[in-house]
């Protein structure tokens, strides 16, 4: 299986993605939500301010990581069906190679 870095870069950047999304929700719910004595100084819309600022970062910088990643994944299955079409059209197997890869 050729591209097998760029495929399992794909992946990663998708799954850091949703990490840095998942903790950057966590991290909007602790600070929107939290009943600790640091934050009773702040008041609510404050912190409830800080929390949605938190959130649209974290879905932001993972959205775009999660979408990159997606779209090397779908860029990699649209050169593995081209290969396809070009064998069943050509008849020949190993022609493809050849040829995509100039």
């Amino acid at each position: 299986m050729a591209y097998r870095f760029t495929r399992s870069w794909g992946q990663a950047s998708v799954l850091v993605g949703s990490g840095v999304f998942t903790v950057a929700l966590l991290l909007a719910w602790w600070l929107g939500f939290s009943s600790d004595d640091g934050f009773e100084r702040f008041s609510p819309a404050v912190r409830i301010l800080a929390a949605m600022v938190v959130s649209l970062v974290g879905l932001i910088v993972g959205g775009t990581m999660i979408v990159a990643g997606q779209l090397v994944s779908v860029l990699l299955d649209q050169r593995a069906l081209l290969v396809q079409i070009h064998e069943a059209l050509t008849g020949r197997p190993g022609a493809s190679e050849k040829s995509l890869s100039r």
